[in-house]
């Protein structure tokens, strides 16, 4: 297993919200506690917070949702940046997976960050009224690549009910 900021177990929508935001912070960044690979800076006063990959190779940040209801469709997904001196990313898609459950059923969505100022990457995921398990899961990745990519800035993942 490897090293990962975890502060918080879970996100949650509370009373009749349809939207969450997940903070950095909450998010499953492998080596996210090592200071040479990334920088979490908490948001205070009123100022928004980010994860800023500084040095990775291998990049996994994952999300998790408990409070989805059976029979629901969810839009989630990551609000992200790349710094003007980000590099490494050039011919690396960031690829989005999605899942319901613990289950082995997902969908990818890839992501080219290549020449893009703002992004966002998100997917739509419609829970069964069957579902036993609504955990929402949902992450990118580049672990194929095997370069050195650092500039890319994760303000928070998301959550909103359709």
């Amino acid at each position: 297993m490897y090293p990962s900021t975890r502060t918080k177990a879970f996100a949650k929508m509370k009373g009749e919200q349809n939207e969450c935001k997940i903070l950095p912070r909450d998010l499953n960044i492998v080596w996210g506690s090592d200071e040479n690979q990334w920088e979490i800076k908490h948001g205070e006063k009123g100022e928004q917070g980010y994860a800023l990959a500084k040095k990775v190779m291998w990049f996994e940040v994952k999300a998790t949702y408990r409070g989805a209801k059976a029979g629901r469709k969810y839009k989630v997904g990551f609000n992200i940046s790349l710094d003007r001196d980000a590099k490494g990313w050039e011919g690396s898609p960031v690829f989005m997976m999605t899942t319901v459950g613990f289950s082995d059923d997902y969908t990818w969505r890839k992501l080219s960050l290549e020449h893009k100022d703002n992004l966002s990457m998100d997917d739509v995921i419609e829970i069964p009224v069957s579902a036993r398990d609504t955990t929402l899961q949902f992450g990118l990745y580049e672990i194929w690549n095997g370069k050195w990519k650092n500039g890319l800035r994760i303000h928070h993942a998301f959550v909103t009910q359709l």
